[in-house]
């Protein structure tokens, strides 16, 4: 091999650690908070290099392939190929998550007509709960099928941004989970199904809050976008605590929908994810990008259930009325 191609094994070397790092395959006591966001441009920029040494009959290719058995399980919540062994429950409901930006109550999107929109998407896709994240009672579709709701805090108060959740099963029992020093919060519901009692939570973790200030042509983007994150960060890691506290208490099967506000290859994703599955991660395909800043696609609402639910299917409805993407997933028990 000449000079360059020796200099491009090592800068490939070094980007393939660098990725195994950004996803969490290697752990680090370093903060990688705000650098694991860009964990799906290390993969494209490695996935190039792979068929470089490929396409030039080289063995540097073989590095890609080592690197990817090292992180199967991270490329797992990163990429999904349609799991043709899922052992499927007859009786299943379905769940959505869904921020919907206050139905665009403030025309981020230059349409009149978003609420109506999303009500005809919640038609078409029919779930039998809904779990909205950035909820807005002003100007929300009435989405006259769901008898049962449970919206908090009071939509007149603006210390917090409200969630709700809207459901087809009849309501027990219900109950907020207040994350202090935030404007974000979490609620629950409980209900039963085939003689099960099952909780669903609907969490809204810290956002990142950016502003106009935050444009990427602000010569000090990349520091406050930094500093905004990781600020968010060890809030989400808290408020994932406070969470797990008040979940001690429960003894229902239950299902987690959470706009997280992070990726998957995040310490707030796996604190949060443990012990738990990842519809996604278990019927999902593609990306399953939920979120696009600039050009990354990234992954950050979430529905996890218990181990103990059969995840029947589980889509990401591409549907461009606010800057989330609706996740939808079906659960059986038997």
């Amino acid at each position: 091999m000449n000079f360059i191609q020796k200099f491009l094994i090592f800068l490939n070397i070094i980007s393939l650690l660098f990725q195994l790092f950004l996803m969490g395959t290697l752990e680090t006591n370093m903060n990688t908070a705000f650098f694991s966001l860009f964990a799906p441009l290390s993969i494209i920029f490695n996935i190039i290099f792979f068929f470089f040494w490929l396409f030039n009959l080289k063995w540097p290719f073989l590095l890609f392939i080592l690197t990817f058995l090292i992180g199967y399980d991270e490329w797992n919540l990163f990429y999904k190929l349609p799991n043709t062994s899922i052992r499927k429950s007859g009786s299943t409901f379905s769940v959505m998550s869904y921020n919907v930006r206050l139905f665009n109550q403030y025309r981020w999107i230059e349409s009149p007509n978003i609420p109506n929109e999303i009500e005809k998407l919640i038609i078409d896709e029919n779930p039998d709960i809904i779990c909205f994240q950035e909820y807005s009672k002003l100007i929300a579709p009435q989405l006259e099928n769901y008898k049962y709701r449970y919206i908090y805090p009071d939509p007149t108060k603006r210390e917090k941004s409200t969630v709700a959740i809207f459901s087809k099963l009849k309501i027990k029992s219900n109950g907020f989970i207040n994350f202090e020093n935030s404007s974000n919060c979490g609620i629950y519901i409980d209900f039963e199904f085939q003689n099960q009692n099952i909780r669903v939570y609907n969490l809204h973790l810290e956002s990142l809050k950016l502003d106009q200030k935050d444009s990427i042509t602000n010569s000090n983007f990349s520091e406050n976008f930094k500093l905004k994150f990781e600020e968010a960060n060890v809030k989400q890691l808290e408020q994932v605590s406070f969470f797990e506290e008040v979940d001690r208490f429960n003894d229902n099967l239950s299902i987690i929908a959470v706009d997280l506000n992070n990726t998957q290859f995040s310490k707030t994703y796996k604190k949060l994810s443990r012990n738990k599955n990842d519809a996604f991660n278990f019927a999902g395909k593609g990306l399953g990008e939920t979120y696009k800043y600039l050009f990354l696609p990234l992954r950050i609402d979430f529905l996890l259930s218990d181990k103990k639910f059969k995840i029947n299917n589980f889509k990401v409805v591409k549907k461009k009325f606010s800057d989330h993407y609706p996740i939808v997933s079906y659960y059986g028990i038997n």
